[in-house]
């Protein structure tokens, strides 16, 4: 592992009104979102400054259009892994050699994964986060690290890399932009108000899993309240989503295929409400604006609730009791702990508090 030599403290305010930043947060799409309030309080210190996004190809649509990037850089995750993969890797690590010397880099992500990017990427002020959070060796990648408080909610954890160079202003942690006009195939809405249901989980995070048969008598619940439900899907997760379909005996649909994450902004954007567990999908929908009802069991509801003004927690935990430690590999008996009735008045009771906003 190479050692970065430690260096003088910087703050925001030395730097020069254009700086040249770099934002590095490769992966999830939650934990991208989490970061995204790191553009507007650098926007707050320097206005003028350019910044850049290196991320995973999969997750840069949720990106390319945001108004305060310059330039989104995609690692080809996708791709390396493929034949040819190495000759791919080869000329990312290349192209970021040609971007040049940055003013500051601030890495999100700490781990193995960011600092092979670190390795091919110039600047004299890399920051990151300080053990344990940084794991693997990244924080020798780094000129300067921030600590960070217990417990701490990761948007607040990424603003912890601004405080550490003197930022003081006020966070914002919720945003919303236009998207790309025309992306094909082109994503047909329904026509009235609908509920959107976001019913699985990633492979590593199947102690999220709420059972089908609830999300099918929430489907139900909510239909005699005369509620339109779609189920959000991907081809690899259809035939999960077909089993709370078939469950829900005609009170829920197939929601329109959503190819991109663009198209899963555009329809999500559209939605009445979004239901979910901890997912990247849920922390998306929220921070743009959309009202969200999140499922919380095994993950810890002040670290990770999602971002922005319209979000309801559901969690059988009390706020001040963190989780027991996970077991990612089955369903956790947490989620099996939330019954239906408190989605649906969860629901309900935004509704009412939106309405009276209104």
């Amino acid at each position: 592992m190479v050692s970065c030599p430690r260096m003088p403290d910087v703050q925001l305010a030395h730097l020069p009104p254009q700086a040249r930043i770099l934002c590095l947060r490769l992966s999830a799409l939650g934990d991208i979102v989490f970061a995204l309030p790191v553009l507007d309080a650098l926007r707050q210190a320097l206005p003028q400054a350019q910044i850049d996004w290196l991320v995973e190809d999969r997750h840069a649509s949720v990106l390319q259009a945001h108004p305060s990037l310059q330039q989104v850089l995609q690692f080809p995750r996708r791709q390396w892994t493929q034949s040819g993969g190495l000759g791919r890797l080869h000329k990312h690590f290349r192209q970021l050699r040609k971007q040049g010397t940055y003013d500051l880099i601030l890495d999100f992500q700490s781990n193995l994964k960011s600092a092979l990017q670190l390795c091919f990427l110039s600047s004299k002020t890399k920051v990151g986060f300080a053990k344990p959070i940084a794991r693997e060796g990244a924080h020798r990648f780094h000129h300067i690290h921030a600590e960070v408080p217990a417990r701490c909610h990761r948007s607040r954890r990424d603003l912890q890399l601004l405080q550490r160079l003197g930022w003081e202003g006020n966070p914002n942690f919720h945003g919303h932009w236009p998207l790309p006009p025309a992306i094909p195939p082109q994503l047909e809405l329904p026509s009235s108000n609908f509920l959107l249901f976001h019913t699985t989980t990633a492979q590593y995070g199947q102690d999220k899993q709420w059972p089908p048969a609830r999300w099918a008598e929430l489907a139900q619940a909510l239909y005699d309240h005369g509620k339109q439900v779609l189920l959000l899907w991907t081809p690899a997760d259809r035939t999960k989503v077909e089993q709370v379909l078939q469950l829900a005996k005609g009170c829920a649909q197939l929601a329109p295929a959503t190819p991109s994450l663009t198209h899963l902004m555009q329809l999500s954007d559209a939605a009445d409400t979004l239901f979910g567990t901890d997912s990247g999908p849920v922390h998306l929908a929220a921070y743009r604006g959309t009202p969200v009802v999140a499922l919380f069991g095994p993950t810890d509801a002040v670290v990770y609730r999602p971002p922005g003004e319209k979000v309801c927690v559901v969690t059988p935990l009390a706020l001040d009791t963190p989780p027991p430690p996970r077991d990612r590999s089955q369903a956790s008996p947490l989620m099996e702990q939330i019954p239906v009735e408190a989605v649906v008045e969860a629901f309900l009771q935004q509704r009412s508090v939106s309405e009276c906003a209104n």
